[in-house]
């Protein structure tokens, strides 16, 4: 038998005001979350991840392989050094260094910025599919 002015001395007038709020369900909750909040696509998307990466270092050595030709390197000149050819020189180069620089930077930018795993995976193998060095792989065979 329990009195019911024990259970009334744990307790205060007003108590039921001050106790802490109720945390809101999440919108979506499929388990994806990690501890962080940020969107894990798993071990899968991990190692797809480190595949992609290797293919945007292949994909950049092989750009930088196709710049230093000696057929494509013999168009690196000033020429006689009028304006003219001077901004088409710096174009040139221009060209040659961002070529070089795009599968490294599409891989950075899309791994660091895009949250959603499929979506991320999905803009990574375009990337991969767009950047292919061609003056390289024309120049093989």
């Amino acid at each position: 038998m329990t009195d019911t002015s024990d259970d009334d001395a744990l307790s205060w007038d007003g108590d039921a005001a001050l106790a802490a709020p109720k945390r809101p369900a999440p919108l979506i909750d499929d388990g994806a979350r990690t501890e962080g909040g940020r969107a894990s696509g798993g071990g899968f998307a991990l190692v797809v991840l480190g595949v992609l990466g290797g293919v945007a270092v292949i994909e950049t050595a092989f750009w930088i392989r196709s710049a230093f030709e000696l057929q494509i390197a013999a168009s690196l000149t000033t020429g006689a050094g009028t304006p003219l050819e001077l901004v088409a020189f710096a174009l040139n180069l221009a060209g040659r260094v961002l070529a070089v620089l795009a599968p490294l930077v599409w891989y950075a930018v899309v791994a660091w910025r895009v949250r959603v795993p499929s979506r991320r995976l999905a803009l990574l193998v375009l990337g991969a599919l767009l950047l292919v060095p061609w003056p390289a792989i024309l120049a093989v065979a």
